[in-house]
C-alpha cells in the first residue's frame, strides 16, 4: 500500500507539472513551428536526463530501445494531436479533452483484456470527468475540430500510459522514461525538415524560458516522474491521477495569465479531487492491472 501511495504521489507530482504545458505549449508557438519546437524540446530533455544519469544508460540493451522506440512513439502522436488542438481550441477544452484519457485507458484494457472496471474505479472515472467538465465545459457543450485533435492525443495517451505500466516493471524506470524522448525529438526534427521552413531556436528570452519549461519541467522531470510512479502504481491508478490535469491548468492559468477561476471552477476542482481520493484510498488492487 506504501508502494502505491508512493507512486500515486509521484504521478501526481507530474501532473502538477504537466499542468503548464498547454500554458506554454500555446505561447512557444508564436516563436517556433510545431515540429521543430518537439524537435528541440525534447531534444533538451534528453540530454539534461543523459548527463545527470548517464551511468544508468548502461544498462540499456535491444530491447530497452525498442521499448522506449513504442513509447516515444505514442508521445510523438499525442503530444502532436495535443499541440495543434492547442491552436484550434481553448485551453480549458484542451484540458478536459485531455482528462479523457481516464476513460480510454480502462476502455482499452476492457477490449484487449476483457476486464471490465471495477465498481469503484467507474465511479472514480465518472466523478472526475463530472468535476473536470464543470471546470472546462462552456453552456453549449459543442465540439470543434481542436477539441476532436485534442480527444486524439488523450486516445494515445492511454497507449503511452498502459505501456509504461508494462515496462517500467521491466526496466530501470529513469532510463526507459527518457530514452523515449530522444525518439519522438528525432520524429520531430524528421518532420520539420520535411514540411517546415526553416529549423530556428527562439529568439526572446520568454521563448527560451517557454521552451526550457517544456524540456526540463515537464519533458526531464515529469517524464521520470511519470514512469516511476507506473512502476509502483497501476495504469488505472495513474490516468485518473491525469485526469486532475485541468486543476494545475486553471491554476497556472489564475497565477501567470491572471485569469479569473469562478465558483462552478472551484466546485468542479473540489469535484475532481473526490474523484481521485476514491482512486487513491481504493488501493492497487481495484484497478485493472494489466497494459496492452
Amino acid at each position: 500500500m506504501r508502494r502505491s501511495l508512493a507512486g500515486d504521489l509521484m504521478m501526481l507530482a507530474a501532473t502538477m507539472i504537466f499542468g503548464a504545458m498547454t500554458i506554454f505549449s500555446k505561447q512557444i508557438l508564436a516563436e517556433l513551428d510545431i515540429f521543430n519546437m518537439v524537435a528541440l524540446r525534447f531534444l533538451i530533455a534528453f540530454a539534461a536526463c543523459f548527463a545527470v544519469f548517464h551511468r544508468r544508460y548502461r544498462t540499456a540493451d535491444r530491447e530497452t530501445a525498442l521499448h522506449a522506440w513504442i513509447l516515444g512513439t505514442f508521445l510523438f502522436i499525442s503530444y502532436l494531436c495535443m499541440v495543434i488542438g492547442c491552436k484550434y481550441t481553448s485551453a480549458s477544452n484542451a484540458g478536459f479533452m485531455m482528462s479523457l484519457v481516464a476513460f480510454f485507458t480502462p476502455l482499452i484494457v476492457w477490449i484487449q483484456e476483457k476486464k471490465r472496471p471495477s465498481g469503484r474505479q467507474a465511479a472514480s472515472i465518472l466523478i472526475t470527468l463530472i468535476g473536470v467538465g464543470m471546470m472546462c465545459l462552456s453552456g453549449s457543450l459543442t465540439l470543434n475540430k481542436g477539441d476532436f485533435v485534442c480527444i486524439l492525443s488523450a486516445f494515445f495517451y492511454a497507449f503511452q500510459m498502459l505501456y509504461t505500466e508494462r515496462y517500467a516493471h521491466r526496466h530501470d524506470p529513469v532510463v526507459i522514461g527518457t530514452f523515449q524522448l530522444i525518439f519522438v525529438s528525432v520524429y520531430g526534427f524528421i518532420f520539420s525538415l520535411i514540411l517546415e521552413d526553416s529549423f530556428r531556436l527562439p529568439v526572446s528570452a520568454a521563448g527560451w524560458g517557454q521552451l526550457m519549461y517544456l524540456a526540463l519541467g515537464c519533458g526531464a522531470l515529469g517524464f521520470i516522474l511519470q514512469t516511476a510512479a507506473e512502476k509502483y502504481s497501476s495504469a488505472g491508478h495513474a490516468t485518473i491521477i491525469y485526469a486532475s490535469q485541468p486543476v494545475f491548468v486553471a491554476l497556472f492559468s489564475f497565477l501567470m495569465l491572471g485569469e479569473q477561476i469562478t465558483f462552478r471552477q472551484i466546485i468542479g476542482i473540489a469535484v475532481v479531487f473526490a474523484g481521485v481520493l476514491i482512486t487513491v484510498k481504493a488501493g492497487p488492487s481495484a484497478d485493472s492491472p494489466g497494459g496492452p
